[in-house]
């Protein structure tokens, strides 16, 4: 088992046609920095999983590659080793990525009578983004950060959101994008009685749930109530920065709800799990990929504690809040004061500081999120240019 994680050393993006490196700004090539867009490592992956993709090119086959026995049983052990939850192998179905999931959920659900998809907010934009492209509109149910910073949901609201009964199908992801916040089991378990005593399904993203500072996050699918309309997305698209491998696992216990959704993924085309990917998940999901976490884990603990006390330091004024999942960030620029444009402004022209603003996630453009899977290095740089460029 490989040991020898390289957190330290930035990736070359050069000539691998990455959509991050086409949108980076030349002013921060100069000047050697990273930006903070997006969620993807700065830093090379998982070797398990780079091993198995190598295996893969070796034998040169690329079949039509399908839902085996061994797959399932190494989903299963990730689940109970990883993620701290039994999974039966039979509730497992494979899809191309999470959005993907997502839509052909929004297809089951909201199409036959348009109805709208309902997203707890700040949410991945994405989500909306997937309903738009049906011609299908989103609400939101806020939350909003208590004394201590922590988000926290409106259940009024959001019951009488679920009540509606033009409102189709609830989807949030636990640990929340943008802001770090793990959703408890009492909250999980809130969901899921107002998703029985609607009717509503509930698409639980988990895509991050690797990466936590406040122990195993809770799998939506184990709740007590309302499991007939429950689906839990799983994959190791963030832990391992797979965002260009459309891959992820739905996990749905009802016999029921998992045949309708079955028979909907066929109806949106899929074809077979990419042999590629398949090769590089049957190497990363067992304890060399486990490994790999824990260290990943570790090394965003101290990117995370460092960020929290660097940023205030540069900008006194700014709130940051503690992520308790995820590895990225979520920061307030309200208190300085400063119209939208001229934040914005500064940070991408001024120190080079460049995250994805809060219009991105339904809230204000005075939050920004960054993304903290970048060598140590980069992001001291990153801080010693914002210190010595920022203009109060």
């Amino acid at each position: 088992m490989s040991t020898d994680y390289n957190f330290s050393t930035r990736v070359s993006r050069v000539g691998a046609g990455t959509l991050k490196d086409a949108f980076t700004p030349e002013a921060v090539r100069q000047a050697g920095l990273v930006t903070y867009w997006g969620a993807e490592f700065e830093f090379p992956t998982c070797p398990a999983f780079s091993r198995g993709v190598m295996k893969c090119a070796d034998r040169g086959m690329y079949a039509f590659t399908l839902q085996t026995d061994a797959y399932n049983e190494r989903v299963v052990w990730w689940m109970r080793h990883v993620r701290a939850f039994e999974c039966d192998p039979d509730w497992i179905v494979p899809t191309h990525g999470t959005i993907f999931a997502l839509a052909t959920a929004i297809r089951l659900f909201l199409l036959p009578g348009h109805k709208q998809l309902l997203v707890l907010e700040p949410g991945y934009n994405r989500y909306a983004q997937a309903a738009s492209r049906m011609g299908l509109e989103t609400i939101g149910s806020q939350m909003h950060p208590d004394a201590e910073g922590v988000y926290r949901i409106d259940w009024q609201d959001l019951e009488q959101k679920m009540a509606d009964p033009g409102n189709g199908l609830l989807v949030f992801s636990n640990p929340n994008n943008p802001t770090g916040r793990v959703l408890t089991k009492d909250e999980l378990e809130n969901i899921a009685i107002l998703s029985e005593k609607h009717g509503m399904p509930v698409f639980c993203d988990e895509i991050f749930a690797e990466i936590t500072r406040v122990g195993p996050v809770f799998p939506y699918i184990h709740v007590s109530h309302g499991r007939d309309y429950a689906m839990t997305c799983t994959s190791l698209g963030k832990c391992m920065s797979l965002t260009g491998i459309n891959h992820a696992n739905l996990l749905i216990p009802s016999v029921r709800l998992r045949e309708a959704y079955i028979h909907q993924k066929y109806a949106d085309h899929y074809g077979s799990i990419d042999p590629v990917l398949y090769a590089g998940l049957m190497e990363a999901y067992t304890e060399d990929g486990a490994s790999f976490i824990r260290a990943l884990n570790a090394q965003m603990d101290a990117n995370t504690a460092r960020f929290e006390e660097r940023l205030p330091q540069c900008v006194p004024g700014v709130r940051v809040f503690h992520p308790e999942g995820t590895f990225v960030i979520w920061a307030d620029y309200t208190g300085l004061g400063l119209d939208d444009d001229t934040l914005s402004r500064k940070l991408s022209e001024e120190v080079l500081f460049l995250g994805d603003d809060g219009s991105d996630y339904a809230v204000s453009r005075q939050f920004y999120r960054y993304n903290l899977a970048v060598p140590p290095k980069c992001l001291e740089n990153s801080f010693d240019y914002f210190a010595a460029h920022w203009r109060a």
